[in-house]
């Protein structure tokens, strides 16, 4: 039972034994990784090896045509297909039942569901505007 009780001082942030400890050793890592501080010139490296890597990222996803990009290029045309449905159901509710087209409108509207409709565009979309820039380009 001792084992539950330190678990558990841990998850709330308790002072008992072993969870205080180990609660010391998070702010411990913690404060080591606020602590970290570039100079301008390692931010400069980094964001040139992050530049490079986005590069590398957005070649491969261009010239990339498996099963599994093409199913997935499937599965994010039916979410962005079904959140366009959702908010069109939501317009023509509304004059017929003011509660279920905010009920409706509030799940298109629901953070989450946003969050993943702007990643699949930024994802698919995004890379389609890279691709058009270079066609362009070149």
């Amino acid at each position: 039972m001792n084992w539950l009780k330190a678990i558990g001082s841990f998850l709330i942030g308790g002072t008992s034994g072993s969870g205080s400890n180990g609660m010391e050793i998070v702010k411990g890592v913690g404060n080591w990784i606020d602590n970290q501080q570039f100079t301008e010139q390692e931010k400069a490296v980094d964001s040139m090896k992050r530049a490079e890597l986005y590069g590398q990222f957005f070649k491969q996803t261009m010239e990339e045509n498996s099963e599994r990009s093409r199913t997935r290029r499937q599965l994010s045309l039916l979410v962005i297909r079904w959140w366009l449905l959702t908010l069109t159901f939501s317009a023509l509710l509304y004059p017929v039942n003011l509660q279920w087209s905010e009920y409706v409108f509030k799940i298109a509207t629901y953070t989450g569901v946003t969050t993943l409709v702007l990643g699949i565009g930024a994802f698919f979309w995004g890379t389609h505007l890279i691709r058009g820039m270079n066609n362009k380009q070149g």
